[in-house]
This record gives C-alpha cells, sequence and structure tokens, in this order.
C-alpha cells in the first residue's frame, strides 16, 4: 500500500500540485487525504525522502526538492485540454486496439523482446474537424490495468495522464508531409504540412508509453517553456 502512497504523491508533484520549495502537508493531511493510516504515508514519504525526490527538516516539515538546471520542456498535456480552451467541441475515436509482444509486428527500442504491448490508434476531432492523429504503444507490464480499459468515453491520452505517475519523458519534434493513408483520416491533401511529435514516458525507469502524434499543421500548435528540473532527474 505505502509504494500506492508513493506514487500518488510522486504523480501529485509531478503535475504541478506541489511545487519544488512547496512544504507538503503533514502526514496526518496525507493519510486523511488518501484514506491511509498514517504509518503507511510515513513509510511512502520516507522512501520519496531517501531517493532525493523530498527533503524533511526537523520541525519545518517535508518538502518538494528543489530545482536545479534550466531547461526547455515541452507539456505532457491532454489534447482534450487544448481543444476545450480555444473554444472547440473534442471528439476522440479510437481506429484500432490489438495486443502483440515486442519485437513481433513492432519492436520498441527500450522495452525487452516478448514484452506485452497494447496498440492504439485513435483520431482527436475539434468541432468535428480531425485534427490528430495518435499511434501509440503502453507496456503492459508497466501498465496492467490499461488492458481492461474500454476508453469508450476517456481518450487513451488523457486516461493515462490521470491514472499513471510519470518521471520523465523524451521528445523528437519534426515537420512532415502527409503520406496518402494519413492524410485521407485527417481530411486534408497527401504531403499537407504536418507537424510529428514522437513522445517516450518512463516512470521508475521502466518505459511506460510510446506515442507517435501527427497533427495538421494549421490546425495545431505547440509551446514550451524555460522550466529549471526537478524531479525529472531523480530516481523515480
Amino acid at each position: 500500500m505505502f509504494g500506492q502512497i508513493k506514487r500518488a504523491v510522486a504523480g501529485q508533484i509531478l503535475r504541478g500540485r506541489w511545487q519544488a520549495g512547496e512544504r507538503l502537508p503533514n502526514e496526518e493531511q496525507l493519510s486523511s487525504l488518501y484514506g491511509v493510516s498514517r504509518q503507511t504515508v510515513h513509510k511512502a514519504i520516507a522512501l520519496l525522502a531517501r531517493e532525493g525526490f523530498l527533503v524533511r527538516r526537523r520541525r519545518a516539515g517535508t518538502f518538494v526538492a528543489s530545482v536545479r538546471n534550466d531547461r526547455f520542456a515541452l507539456p505532457i498535456e491532454d489534447i482534450g485540454d487544448v481543444i476545450a480552451r480555444s473554444g472547440g467541441v473534442y471528439e476522440f475515436r479510437i481506429l484500432d486496439r490489438k495486443t502483440l509482444r515486442n519485437g513481433e509486428a513492432i519492436r520498441w527500442p527500450d522495452v525487452p523482446d516478448g514484452t506485452p504491448l497494447l496498440s492504439l490508434e485513435c483520431l482527436h476531432l475539434s468541432d468535428g474537424a480531425p485534427i490528430q492523429f495518435e499511434r501509440r504503444l503502453v507496456n503492459l507490464d508497466a501498465v496492467p490495468e490499461v488492458a481492461d480499459e474500454p476508453f469508450d468515453s476517456v481518450a487513451p491520452s488523457r486516461w493515462l495522464v490521470n491514472q499513471v505517475p510519470w518521471s520523465s519523458a523524451e521528445h523528437t519534434v519534426k515537420a512532415v508531409n502527409a503520406a496518402a493513408d494519413i492524410a485521407a483520416l485527417l481530411g486534408v491533401e497527401p504531403g499537407t504540412a504536418c507537424l510529428s511529435i514522437r513522445r517516450q514516458t518512463v516512470h521508475l525507469n521502466r518505459s511506460i508509453t510510446l506515442v507517435h502524434f501527427l497533427s495538421v499543421g494549421e490546425r495545431f500548435s505547440l509551446s514550451g517553456s524555460s522550466i529549471t528540473d526537478s524531479a525529472t532527474e531523480l530516481n523515480l
């Protein structure tokens, strides 16, 4: 149980609920928040502190570890939120779903061969117009519960953001021209300029998901910010 609380606390910090240098609620408050014993919270906090994620100060409390090293980061954000902020109505469609083994029909270099994977293809729409095509692999050894998620009302990206903590992410961004099959899905002419984003997220030194987004250039924008490195450098 304390491992689940550890992941929950780490996930809240990584998503910005508690910022670097900020004091966490005390153990009694956290035990009430998560509905577990104070002893369970104490073990989880102690482990996070040993790993350098938190700093415990006698009489002062427990704080999120201080930040280090400026860097530029792209946000991990659900496309539905992006569309909603722009005033659009978000929809998604699961185009394909299958379970396979790494190294068979596809190979994920950072995951051992034979690892069970969930493969998903999804189309994201704004006001009925296709805006982004998503092709995703999820490591079922790391996230076994995703195998039972039907994605009837929650898109894969939203489900993963809500359910699975992450501690680091790698992005590759480039401009590409849409191939004929993808252009047909996105409702554009073949060769249309698109933004390609490849992202891999990791937690507890284990690859969680590898996803490739292809967005229509004139319908989508991407921004990041200069931030300081914190938990992503730590052993989570």
